[in-house]
């Protein structure tokens, strides 16, 4: 075990999740003040979600020149300055210029982690330790629609709120400085006789894991950051209250993985991501035709996936983990583009109940790519249901 790797990782990953969750809460209010429309109020997310797939995208090369460590300072520095960039946009073109460095920064913010803890963690303690990382996103978003409402309700303006967050990039910034890091953090490791090959055999695999996970990505973003805007629109809600149940979603999925991080249970990886995915789906619709508690309920049954498909992909490509993890991250900011401006389209043709209904075709498409993995990749080879996690 690699304690240093570990603790600033679920540092790095809680700084992601506070950061990339303030907005939804925020979202009406910045919608209202600008004066757009859904669709390009959507522009504030799909803008950050482009940038990050180009930094998720270009950091497999970063990272061959230069160290790990490194690469996150530079993302914790953007993050501050993207904050507040946001937090005093005169104008939305404006805003929406720093929610292009914005999702830059979360890109590189969120990818180390997501290397460091397998790099870190005995093959035994992975899926817990990831469970666990995940965990700290699931703390970081549980605070970020809490505080949201409080500087709402104390200052009257959603831009304090991006002003008082960016004290969190800059404890990382500063942590990132402490002795324990001396001497561990390396460049990405490749070997040249072998990189080719290697990557010619891995892109196709790897980038259907990345499809996979993007998809049920785009259906728990789609929640998180509209379940607001339902409350308010649909169930008459103000701020506050709506945020209340942008803050049930993340109980629930700070409590389902932190759940997992403590137990193991007794069925594949592929058993549990099909199940984590089938009961989002089920949530969603039961939440948009039925009663808005399903809602917030989504988060706990979407909550294992992320951390589930991380121990999946690291078992299956532990010497290609940077690139494998970059592919991912890089896909999961370019279908969110696209998530982000349908989503922002549909509400505007049909209203935001219809458009939340995308949330159980996009948990379908990820069950199925799940469950066809083996079927393209690894039906000519040995069975390995080794992965129990």
């Amino acid at each position: 075990m690699i304690w240093p790797y570990i603790i600033l990782s679920y540092f790095s990953l809680f700084v992601f999740g506070l950061s990339d969750n303030v907005r939804g809460p925020l979202f009406p209010e910045i919608m209202k003040e600008f004066a757009v429309n859904d669709s390009m109020g959507s522009w504030m997310f799909a803008l950050s979600s482009i940038s990050g797939f180009l930094s998720s995208y270009l950091a497999r090369h970063v990272l061959r020149r230069y160290d790990r460590l490194n690469v996150l300072r530079g993302g914790a520095i953007a993050l501050i300055l993207s904050l507040i960039g946001l937090a005093t946009a005169p104008h939305f073109y404006v805003f929406l210029f720093f929610s292009l460095t914005f999702g830059m920064s979360l890109g590189i913010v969120g990818l180390i982690p997501n290397v460091l803890v397998p790099l870190g963690s005995s093959e035994n303690r992975k899926q817990q330790l990831l469970s666990g990382l995940h965990a700290m996103y699931g703390v970081a978003s549980f605070c970020s629609p809490l505080i949201a409402a409080s500087v709402q309700h104390l200052t009257g303006s959603w831009r304090w709120t991006f002003g008082i967050i960016t004290v969190v990039p800059l404890g990382l910034l500063l942590y990132t400085f402490h002795g324990s890091h001396k001497d561990l953090h390396k460049k990405a490791e490749f070997i040249p006789e072998n990189h080719k090959l290697n990557k010619a055999r891995n892109f196709r695999p790897q980038i259907f894991l990345a499809f996979m996970v993007s998809f049920c990505v785009c259906a728990e973003i789609m929640v998180s950051s509209r379940l607001a805007l339902f409350m308010r629109r649909v169930m008459d809600y103000d701020m506050e209250k709506s945020s209340l149940y942008v803050t049930y979603f993340f109980v629930g999925m700070l409590v389902g993985r932190s759940l997992f991080a403590l137990i193991r249970l007794p069925f594949s990886l592929r058993t549990q991501l099909s199940g984590a995915v089938v009961l989002s789906a089920v949530c969603i619709y039961a939440g948009v035709h039925w009663d808005p508690i399903f809602l917030p309920i989504t988060g706990f049954t979407v909550a294992p996936f992320y951390p589930l498909a991380i121990t999946w992909i690291s078992s299956k490509f532990p010497t290609d983990l940077d690139s494998a993890v970059s592919y991912m991250m890089a896909t999961d900011s370019l279908m969110l583009v696209g998530m982000h401006l349908l989503i922002g389209y549909l509400t505007d043709l049909k209203g935001i109940a219809v458009a939340m209904l995308m949330g159980p075709v996009y948990c379908l498409l990820s069950f199925m790519l799940v469950n066809s993995y083996e079927y393209f990749f690894e039906r000519h080879q040995p069975q390995d249901d080794s992965n129990i996690a």
